[in-house]
This record gives C-alpha cells, structure tokens and sequence, in this order.
C-alpha cells in the first residue's frame, strides 16, 4: 500500500482536472492505497454545495465527494488561508474536512511515497 496525496489547486469546473483527480482518488483508494486530498487555494470551493452546475452546462461531479469515506478517503484537508480568503468555515464545507496551515500541508506532503498535483 501506497500513500498517495492528490493536491488540486483549481476551482470546480475551471478544467477538468479536477474532476479526473477526483476519479483516480477513488479508483487509488479502491485498490487499497491510502489516499489523501488536499485543497489549496480556489480549490476549496470544490467542497462547497453547488447548486449552479446545471446552468453551467455540466454535470457537477463533486457529489460525489460523498462518496469518499465509502472509499476509505478519510483524510480530506483544506489549507487555512483558503477558508480566510473565501471566508468560509469547516461547517460550510459538504464533506469533513482538516484545516492546516501550509506548513503543516509541507509536512503532510513530505510524508508521502507520491504527490499528484491538479
């Protein structure tokens, strides 16, 4: 078993990016890797509850981030400066998330045999 760590740093439907990481997080995870995500910058948006994905023209793949304990994703963490910039709050977040400072998310990061960054 791998630990792998996922950073994206896009908001939602930018690219999709963001979307394909969300889909090999859970395919890693399906076979047995421990996987974390991480979100920095716009990125934490992707947790939010999104209501306009339609009107967009898309499907809105972050449902599902629902999904990720299922997986056995479990550790979901959201850089602090993130949720001050976008003046959010853990309880706004669809899903449970960590909030750690970037020093922290370096440390975190280090910690792992591979970093994929989206």
């Amino acid at each position: 078993m791998k630990k792998v760590a996922i950073v994206f740093t896009q908001s939602a439907f930018s690219f999709s990016n963001s979307r394909e990481a969300q889909d090999l997080a859970m395919a890693l995870a399906a076979v047995e890797h421990q996987v974390t995500l991480v979100y920095l910058g716009a990125a934490v948006t992707q947790l939010l509850p999104l209501s306009s994905a339609q009107n967009l023209g898309v499907k809105d793949f972050t449902t599902a981030q629902k999904l990720f304990a299922l997986y056995d994703i479990e550790q979901v963490v959201v850089a602090e400066d993130a949720m001050l910039l976008y003046q959010l709050a853990v309880n706004d977040l669809r899903i449970e998330a960590a909030v750690l400072a970037k020093a922290e998310i370096n440390t975190l990061l280090l910690q792992q045999d591979h970093v994929l960054r989206c």
